[in-house]
């Protein structure tokens, strides 16, 4: 007894158990509704759920489940096939024959029928022993229920009780062992088991009263019955589809191995590939997802993304075989996860750790296992690996720079975390580890890769977007068009919602009020949820067109759930978006196919180059020639830093002129007479002159070539150049200069900076600005 209540004590320490929390979670009245019936243990869904349903054989004399892609059972679907070719299909479903089946439902002898008699029917409507009885006395079967002249009316029998076998709801038609007719039958075709081998068997057989409509629940445990009715409910809420079939294929494996839980189940060591271990594998993944917590789930080398209220994915550390290194870079995912960064930049954040962790393991003596060891030589040497695999043409010149900034960055928020203080993992790192030092500016060549405009056009005329929808579909061919039109992230596209399309009062030009479109979405990596784009009517005709196709496709569905794209596949219910990657794969595919692509001069353009973000590219660059100020469009892009948004856009050549252009005419030397007096448009030359052989001073600019080369270091006037005559003026330092004529030093006659100078060098300059 005391130990019994210490071992209760133990318990209730310990929490609750795995059953309590996975009951605490089944949501019962969902269950309920899709089919679930607690007191027999079925689960019985409707032919039309969209998750659980199926659909009956096409042939109107046979009542079995649908098998087959023509919608007939397996024996209707060989009848067909030994038609022939060339038959009627809607004439062979009229006139096929009906199944030769068991009845689904045990009926009852016409006289063992009373409760404790109860005995199945084996002719003529009566048990086996009336039967007997019958033909002994040489009664028609009305004769011997109701009594003749010779007998009275027959007596009902003991019952035998049910069938041994768990999943079976028919009633024994014998005695020892207690089994119904058919399950009797395999007894003896087995080997007749007996003692705990008979126990085994019962345990591993199938219903045969129920068929392919409904699973049967009787028979697993407690614990293995809650798991499969969670996963159950996870199938329902998560669109999974999940025939009754598959189901019951999954239960009756619990059965056989007769374990306490999905998660006992050996599926290393079982045959995969079946509809039931799909299953089982869902039902373990769910299962291990609802027990999981943060704290445990932390203390892991592999996170699962979904216990931290992320989206499907992993965080993998198992490969950084440094400890000091792995316990960094968890502590530094963990507070990421928490404030709600992207995973996906985190993920490749921990891509390039793991390379930082090969190199280490490569180029220490140690493997780099001591920070205190770790120098600027071992990150030289990883920046010598990543050009390496550069070269190899295993990554981009972009990523290999993108790789060393994402280090330098994780680097610097780890310390700013304090993880390299006494105490931390980072503890002893060196200085010059910490701070590697700054990587170069990204030249302009590589700011931009917004696909010139004759590219653009080929990929969105007729032809090519006929091939994309012929290729995969409507649905995509909207994407294509739509994502072109708004550049938005691509993930942001492929969960956009039915209900995107909104409208808003905006004044026009004569300051009338209009109602304009707006395409509402979230951009989950900056945390901006309900954004207001605002987009054109060909646009939102594209939306329009779209939302009656999906509309068409789930009549009745409730909208607000609805996505704008669905995905083809697990998603009955079309509230799942199309995947990015899908996506993806999908548009590399289309543009590989395409016929080749010109560029501006008719040269073969590069199409490996091309891809969804380039169209994100295109839209920015599209904005930014229109002369959208980049405060502007990084409103636009969802940028929350202006450096962000440079690096989709590069200034063109024809802006870089028209700027040029517009100031040459006003430039005036330092007698503020104009440097060039008539001036339409400069020369070739004559603009490259002006974009190079200038640098910047106070006030203006400084032609004078020997400063130029120098950035403006050498010039021996220095603070001066007001009264020189390399100097360069133009309105846009207006304000700079009227400041300067209000000073004290313009009132007083001089320079900023002359009179020590001046004296110094002997000379005065007055400033004609003055």
């Amino acid at each position: 007894m005391n130990a019994e209540l210490t071992r209760e004590a133990r318990s209730a320490e310990a929490g609750p158990s795995s059953e309590d929390s996975l009951r605490s979670l089944v949501d019962w009245e969902l269950l309920h509704r899709g089919g679930y019936d607690p007191e027999a243990q079925v689960f019985a869904p409707d032919a039309g759920d969209p998750v659980f349903g199926f659909s009956e054989c096409k042939a109107r004399s046979c009542d079995q489940v649908a098998r087959t892609t023509l919608g007939l059972c397996g024996r209707c679907h060989e009848l067909w096939k030994k038609s022939g070719p060339g038959g009627d299909f809607a004439l062979f479903c009229e006139t096929a024959p009906g199944p030769l089946r068991h009845r689904r439902t045990s009926v009852l002898c016409a006289v063992c029928r009373t409760p404790g008699h109860e005995r199945p029917v084996q002719g003529h409507g009566l048990c086996a022993a009336c039967w007997t009885a019958m033909a002994k006395r040489g009664q028609s079967p009305e004769e011997y229920v109701h009594g003749d002249e010779e007998f009275p009316p027959a007596k009902p029998r003991p019952s035998f009780g049910t069938c041994g076998v768990a999943t079976c709801t028919r009633f024994a038609w014998r005695a020892g062992p207690a089994l119904c007719q058919q399950h009797y039958g395999r007894w003896r075709s087995e080997g007749r088991p007996s003692g705990r081998a008979m126990q085994a068997w019962c345990a591993e057989q199938a219903s045969i009263d129920r068929d392919s409509r409904v699973v049967v629940l009787s028979g697993l445990g407690e614990g293995a019955r809650l798991e499969v009715l969670y996963s159950l409910q996870r199938a329902a809420e998560l669109g999974r589809r999940a025939r009754p079939t598959a189901v019951q294929g999954a239960v009756n494996i619990l059965r056989a191995h007769r374990v306490a839980s999905v998660l006992g189940l050996p599926m290393a060591k079982m045959r995969t590939g079946s509809s039931s271990m799909r299953f089982l594998g869902f039902a373990v993944d769910q299962i291990t997802l609802a027990l999981a917590t943060s704290d445990n789930e932390a203390a892991k080398d592999d996170w699962d993304l979904r216990v931290f209220g992320q989206l499907r994915g992993f965080l993998r550390f198992s490969a950084i075989s440094q400890s000091w290194l792995k316990e960094t870079a968890k502590s530094w995912a963990a507070e990421r996860i928490e404030t709600a960064h992207s995973p996906k930049a985190t993920q490749e954040v921990l891509r390039v750790l793991r390379v930082l962790s090969e190199s280490l393991r490569r180029h220490r003596p140690d493997r780099g296992d001591d920070p205190r060891d770790l120098s600027r030589t071992d990150i030289a040497a990883f920046a010598n690996d990543l050009a390496h695999i550069e070269a190899r043409g295993d990554i981009a010149h972009n990523t290999r720079r993108g790789w060393l900034t994402d280090l330098d960055r994780f680097l610097r928020e780890a310390r700013a975390m304090g993880l390299s203080r006494p105490g931390g993992p980072m503890h002893g790192l060196a200085e010059t580890v910490l701070h590697f030092g700054e990587l170069p500016d990204v030249s302009q060549e590589e700011h931009g890769k917004a696909l010139p405009q004759v590219v653009m056009d080929q990929l969105l005329g007729p032809a090519a977007l006929g091939a994309l929808e012929e290729a995969f579909g409507t649905d995509q061919r909207a994407m294509v068009e739509l994502e072109a039109q708004v550049g938005r992230r691509t993930g942001e596209l492929c969960a956009l919602r039915l209900e995107c399309l909104a409208f808003e009062e905006v004044p026009d030009e004569a300051g009338e009020l209009r109602v304009a479109p707006v395409l509402v979405h979230d951009m989950p990596k900056v945390g901006i949820v309900g954004y207001h784009l605002p987009i054109d009517e060909e646009t939102a005709e594209t939306v329009r067109a779209q939302q009656a196709r999906v509309l068409a496709r789930y009549p009745g569905a409730d909208q607000s759930g609805l996505a704008l794209f669905p995905s083809p596949v697990m998603n009955p219910r079309g509230t799942k978006g199309l995947s990015v990657s899908t996506f993806d794969a999908h548009f590399r595919s289309w543009v590989d196919s395409l016929p080749e692509l010109r560029g501006e001069d008719r040269e073969p353009y590069d199409r490996s180059s091309i891809n969804v973000y380039s169209f994100r590219h295109s839209f920015a660059q599209r904005h930014a020639d229109a002369g959208v100020p980049i405060e502007v469009l990084a409103e636009l892009m969802g940028h929350s830093r202006l450096t962000s948004t440079r690096v989709y856009y590069r200034v063109t050549e024809k802006r870089k002129r028209k700027a040029v252009d517009m100031l040459a005419a006003l430039q005036v030397d330092h007698r503020g007479q104009r440097s060039r007096p008539v001036v339409e448009k400069l020369l070739n030359s004559e603009a490259a002159r002006d974009a190079i052989g200038q640098v910047a001073v106070p006030f203006g600019i400084c032609t004078e070539p020997t400063n130029v080369k120098a950035h403006g270091q050498v010039c021996p006037f220095r603070h001066q150049c007001l009264g020189c005559s390399y100097f360069r003026s133009d309105p846009s330092f207006l304000p700079e200069l009227r400041s300067y004529l209000n000073s004290a030093p313009c009132r007083q006659g001089t320079a900023p900076g002359g009179s020590a100078r001046a004296r110094t060098m002997g000379t005065q300059r007055r400033d004609p600005f003055c």
